[in-house]
C-alpha cells in the first residue's frame, strides 16, 4: 500500500488565464498524497475541469507550479512528458465524445499500447485488453462492437478501461460519471474505488455533486470562482463545514 503522507501531485499558487481574459483558475495550491482520493467539487464554470487539465498538462498554468513526483510539469519534454503520459490518465465526463466512433473497441483499447509500445505482440496486447475487459466487467464481444453499439454505463467502462489499461499512477475524473442515471453511476463509482484498491491508484476525482464526491473522496476541495475556499478531510467537511458555498453544495446534495 502507499504512504499517504507521501506527496505525488502538488500545486502551488497556481493560476489560469485564458486569452479572453477569463481567469479560470486562480491562485491555487494544494497537496494530492499517494494512494488518496482528492475530491474537488463546484459548480459549472468554477475552473474545477481546468485545474484537472492542468495537472494533466493538457493546458499550461497562466503563473505557479505544477509539480508531479517532485519534477515540475512545464519543464517536462520529451522522454519526460511521455512517461508522464503513462503515468497520468483522465476518465472524462462524455465517453461517447471520447470513443472514436469509426473504431471498433478492440481497437480503442489496443491504440494507448500502440503508442506507448506496450506488448511486443498483437497476442500479448490482446491478452492485457481482455484483462482489463474483465476487470470493468465486459463480455468478450464488446471488442468487436462500436462505441455507438453500447450503453452509456458500457461506454464509460471502456473510458475507464482504456485510461486504466497503462496501468497509471494518477488518474483524473472528471465528471466522470454525471451524465450516467443513479444505478449506473453506484456501479461506476463502485468499480474505480475497486480499481484504486488493486492498482494502489491516486484519483482527482472532479464533480458538482459534492453527494457523489464524498462517497469517492478521502479529503475534499471546494472551488468557487476559481479558488479553493475550503479544504478538510471528507467526513469534517460534511460535518463541519465552514465556508458558505460549502453549505450550500451540502444543502443542493441533500447532505443537510
Amino acid at each position: 500500500m502507499s504512504d499517504l503522507n507521501e506527496i505525488l501531485l502538488r500545486c502551488d499558487s497556481v493560476s489560469k488565464v485564458f486569452d479572453n481574459g477569463v481567469r479560470a483558475v486562480d491562485g491555487v495550491s494544494l497537496s494530492i498524497r499517494k494512494g488518496e482520493c482528492y475530491g474537488l467539487v463546484g459548480e459549472s464554470g468554477s475552473g474545477k475541469s481546468t485545474l484537472g487539465n492542468l495537472v494533466c498538462a493538457l493546458e499550461k498554468p497562466t503563473s505557479g507550479s505544477i509539480s508531479y513526483e517532485g519534477s515540475e510539469l512545464t519543464k517536462m519534454n520529451g522522454k519526460k512528458i511521455k512517461d508522464f503520459r503513462t503515468k497520468v490518465q483522465m476518465i472524462f465526463q462524455d465517453p461517447y465524445a471520447t470513443l472514436n466512433p469509426k473504431h471498433k473497441i478492440g481497437f480503442i483499447l489496443e491504440e494507448p499500447l500502440l503508442i506507448h509500445k506496450i506488448g511486443a505482440t498483437k497476442a500479448e496486447r490482446l491478452g492485457l485488453i481482455n484483462e482489463m475487459r474483465t476487470l470493468t466487467g465486459l463480455p468478450p464481444d464488446i471488442l468487436e462492437k462500436y462505441p455507438s453499439q453500447l450503453s452509456g454505463g458500457q461506454r464509460q467502462r471502456i473510458a475507464i478501461a482504456s485510461a486504466m489499461i497503462l496501468r497509471p499512477q494518477f488518474v483524473v475524473c472528471d465528471e466522470c460519471v454525471s451524465s450516467l442515471d443513479v444505478l449506473i453511476q453506484a456501479q461506476i463509482l463502485n468499480l474505480l474505488k475497486k480499481m484504486q484498491k488493486s492498482f494502489d491508484l491516486t484519483y482527482l476525482f472532479i464533480s458538482h455533486n459534492l453527494g457523489v464526491v464524498s462517497y469517492a473522496a478521502d479529503r475534499i476541495g471546494v472551488m468557487y470562482k476559481g479558488k479553493i475556499v475550503e479544504e478538510k478531510n471528507t467526513d469534517a467537511l460534511l460535518k463541519n463545514p465552514e465556508h458558505p458555498y460549502t453549505k450550500k453544495l451540502l444543502e443542493a446534495a441533500g447532505l443537510v
